[in-house]
């Protein structure tokens, strides 16, 4: 089963660890912006907003929008070893996912970054960069 990028997001708040850094992207009901729907209200977290989850407020965040995505590889910490973007080789595997390589060995692999941090956070069990 493949995940929508609400229920990557909810999984990314429910890790130990987690929490709101300025110039991430929600969005409520489902909706992303990068699926280019209209309806429902997406927004971009500033510095006052950044601190714990509030599920009331922040439901869940798009882990399709590249920023959200840096966020999200700075949560991971020291939990990564190495990033792979998506590659084409004609000596190695071609790649069209990100890798992440974890630093206590193993890799994940998603089609965005974001998504890749969440499951590299997921495959740690917590968010390692989110107690800084």
């Amino acid at each position: 089963m493949s995940r929508t990028a609400e229920e990557w997001g909810r999984l990314a708040v429910s890790l130990p660890g987690w929490r709101w850094m300025a110039g991430m992207r929600y969005f409520y009901g489902g909706f992303s912006a990068s699926t280019g729907a209209s309806e429902n209200y997406v927004d971009r977290l500033w510095e006052d907003d950044a601190g714990p989850y509030d599920h009331a407020i922040f439901p869940a965040p798009d882990p399709d929008d590249p920023a959200t995505a840096g966020c999200l590889l700075r949560l991971l910490g020291d939990g990564v070893r190495q990033v792979f973007p998506p590659f084409r080789n004609a000596t190695a595997r071609n790649c069209s996912w990100w890798c992440i390589y974890l630093s206590g060995g193993g890799c994940v692999e998603a089609p965005t970054l974001g998504r890749a941090c969440i499951a590299a956070a997921a495959a740690l069990g917590r968010w390692p960069g989110g107690e800084e």
